[in-house]
C-alpha cells in the first residue's frame, strides 16, 4: 500500500505515513472547498469534504472508523500548511483557513 511522508507545520521533524489514496481523496476534497481570497472555519472545511466524499460515492470502507475523516482532514490540513498551500489566518480561533495564491 502507498504511503505519503506528510509534514507537520507545528512540529516540522514530525513526519506521518499516510495512505497515500486517503490522502489525495481529501486534499482534493479540500483545495475545492478552500477559497483564495476568505476564511473558511475548519469546521465548515471538514463538513465540505465530508460532502464531498459523498457526492462522489467515495466508498466507507476508506474511512470506516467514527472520526477518521476528521483525523485525515486535520492530517492534510497541517501537511498542506507546511508545504505552503494553504495557510491559516493568524491569532483567531476558531482556526480559519484558505488557499495560498497561485504564483
Amino acid at each position: 500500500m502507498p504511503s505519503i511522508r506528510a509534514l507537520n507545520v507545528n512540529h516540522p521533524e514530525h513526519r506521518e505515513n499516510l495512505n497515500a489514496d486517503k490522502y489525495h481523496i481529501i486534499r482534493e476534497a479540500m483545495l475545492e472547498a478552500l477559497p483564495a481570497d476568505s476564511w473558511l472555519p475548519f469546521s465548515e472545511l471538514e463538513a465540505a469534504v465530508r460532502e464531498r466524499l459523498q457526492r462522489q460515492a467515495v466508498p466507507k470502507s476508506l474511512f470506516p472508523k467514527p472520526g477518521s475523516v476528521r483525523w485525515y482532514c486535520k492530517a492534510v490540513q497541517l501537511d498542506l500548511e507546511a508545504r505552503g498551500e494553504i495557510k491559516r489566518q493568524p491569532k483567531k480561533s476558531p482556526l480559519r483557513l484558505r488557499k495560498c495564491a497561485e504564483s
